[in-house]
């Protein structure tokens, strides 16, 4: 009877075999994302193309400086004007981006030359020359945010800035700040008047400006990595620039 047992536990564990091994779940791809606030839209944007990628997990790193020692995985956008290429890393050009002059929506103004613009931005110019004689509002974003680097550049050039400039930390607050006062007026990249969380792009309008200013204001959003993208991030930037903010 003994053995009989022992042929039967032999028997059984024979029958069972090995158990089987499973496949492990592939690991999410872990990417950094480092952007300016002004550039914030497309961060959004790339946000919607990563949630299609079950593999790919972003995160992110708002800046107004660029990581110089990139990793692999590593994407910083720039706008191309504020951060001139020094020879380091892939640079891929997935769109462009706007500068706008704003002002409320029911301030007359519907145009403005370079001239005009660098009188009031410089407090030379302090009323509205609409025949209401109302004051100006002047309103910036921070020193460093790429969309004040490219409008100081090429509106104030030498001329310093007004003492009664109020300043808007991002552009969302810029929005917010202009469509509280129609006697107001400020800048920000076109992406944030059509970005879905923009709550107050509906209570501003944008200044029709001389073509030689629009020009300048008109910028290419540059994607930065450490090499050519391959794989999970160029799916992504052929994404973002497909459909961008």
């Amino acid at each position: 009877m003994k053995r009989l047992a022992v042929l039967g536990l032999f028997l059984l564990l024979a029958a069972c075999g090995a158990p089987q091994s499973s496949t492990p779940a592939p690991t999410p791809q872990a990417i950094d994302l480092t952007y300016s606030p002004a550039l914030q839209p497309w961060a959004d944007k790339l946000t919607g193309c990563a949630s299609n990628n079950p593999l790919i997990a972003l995160y992110f790193n708002p800046s107004n400086t660029s990581d110089v020692g990139m990793q692999s995985n590593d994407i910083a956008l720039e706008l191309d004007q504020t951060n001139p290429s020094d020879g380091a890393g892939y640079r891929s050009q997935v769109g462009r981006e706007q500068i706008v002059v704003v002002v409320h929506q029911d301030n007359p103004v519907s145009q403005l030359t370079a001239t005009e613009l660098r009188l009031i931005f410089s407090g030379q110019q302090t009323t509205w020359n609409d025949g209401s004689a109302q004051p100006i509002q002047v309103w910036v974003l921070p020193e460093g945010d790429p969309a004040r680097v490219i409008f100081d550049q090429s509106v104030l050039q030498t001329q310093p800035l007004t003492t009664q400039a109020m300043l808007a930390p991002y552009s969302t607050a810029m929005l917010e700040a202009i469509s509280k006062d129609v006697n107001s007026i400020g800048y920000l990249p076109a992406s944030f008047l059509r970005s879905s969380g923009s709550v107050n792009s509906g209570d501003v309008h944008t200044v029709q400006l001389e073509q030689s200013v629009a020009t300048v204001f008109d910028q290419p959003v540059v994607a930065l990595t450490q090499a050519e993208p391959q794989g999970s991030l160029r799916n992504l930037l052929v994404c973002l620039e497909a459909d961008p903010p």
